[in-house]
């Protein structure tokens, strides 16, 4: 049984109570019903909702737009549109506030169960594409890096505290050492790499590298970080080159952050098929219906039914929409 909590706006006392019935024979919870935008503001600011169930059409000040809009904005709660018509206007409105999903009236409970499964299970995917990004720009933002400088010998000189954490050695042990016994590096040709780096910054070249996926910095206690290396040279006031001093940069947070973006993203392709996922990537480079059946050899109705197949799993309302969140959600190769 589910436990997530809907709430109903519906000023049609006959209808919200039927759908009230519906849902908690689906096994979902209630959490609350208005018959207006203004109670239903009020009321869902004081009941955790999981998800809105919105009369497109209210009456009163605020419509099932207007609400809508402030539900989104106010409390990131997912809308989806009850609809028996709407007028174009209303509609373009509609779409503007980027809706979960429509139930058009008179529905099946089938349909019922299946927008609200789709809406919630794709919500709780953007949530976590958004917490990843949220958390992947933070870390973009405040990370620090570590810098060592050593003498034109390579012998060490100084390291700061984040270096020291990268690495595990302390400035004062590290002092005098060789960097290639500190900066220990992971990688294909990792020594061979270094004393290049090395050699070339001293020729007086501020080098910047961005390393492939599988250098990495082993610290002295054997822990391993992800990282991007830079090194520059450090001059005396006849600009003659007197040590190097290197930069690294630690992103390792960023790579998890990156193949949890990634996985989440993998959620929502998966919910897709083949061919689906190859009609979707034709309708994104702008092929019409008849010129996807012509190049797939199957005919029109064919795809058009795997069009809606899709418009039903991602909750599309249109054609636009679908094509936008699959450009936006990468869900087909661009």
């Amino acid at each position: 049984m589910t436990s997530e909590k809907i709430f109903i706006v519906e000023d049609e006392a006959i209808v919200a109570e039927s759908l009230n019935d519906h849902l908690e024979s689906l096994g979902y919870t209630v959490s609350g019903q208005a018959s207006s935008g203004e109670k239903a503001l009020l009321k869902i600011s004081k009941n955790k909702s999981d998800l809105v169930l919105m009369d497109i059409m209210l009456k009163g000040k605020m419509d099932g737009v207007e609400t809508a809009k402030q539900v989104s904005s106010l409390y990131g709660i997912p809308v989806v549109f009850l609809t028996a018509y709407s007028d174009s206007e209303t509609l373009k409105r509609a779409k503007l506030v980027e809706p979960f999903g429509y139930l058009i009236k008179p529905y099946k409970v089938r349909e019922l169960h299946t927008t609200l499964e789709i809406t919630l299970y794709k919500h709780r995917m953007e949530k976590i594409i958004k917490e990843n990004e949220r958390r992947l720009d933070t870390l973009l933002r405040s990370i620090g890096d570590g810098v060592i400088t050593a003498d034109q010998n390579g012998l060490i000189t100084s390291m700061n505290p984040i270096a020291e954490l990268l690495t595990g050695w302390s400035e004062s042990e590290s002092k005098q050492k060789n960097m290639i016994d500190v900066m220990k590096l992971e990688a294909k040709g990792g020594n061979s790499f270094m004393h290049d780096l090395f050699n070339q910054t001293l020729k007086g070249e501020r080098v910047s590298c961005v390393l492939n996926d599988d250098s990495i910095l082993v610290s002295r206690k054997g822990k391993k970080n992800f990282i991007d290396l830079s090194a520059a040279p450090i001059q005396n006031e006849d600009n003659q080159t007197t040590g190097v001093v290197f930069t690294i940069h630690d992103i390792s947070s960023r790579k998890k952050a990156e193949i949890d973006l990634f996985e989440a993203r993998q959620l929502l392709q998966n919910s897709i098929t083949p061919r689906e996922k190859e009609i979707l990537q034709m309708m994104v480079a702008g092929s019409t219906t008849k010129e996807i059946a012509f190049d797939l050899n199957i005919s029109k109705r064919t795809v058009e039914a795997h069009r809606q197949h899709m418009m039903t799993k991602l909750n599309a309302a249109d054609m636009t929409m679908l094509v936008r969140l699959a450009i936006t959600h990468k869900l087909v190769p661009m």
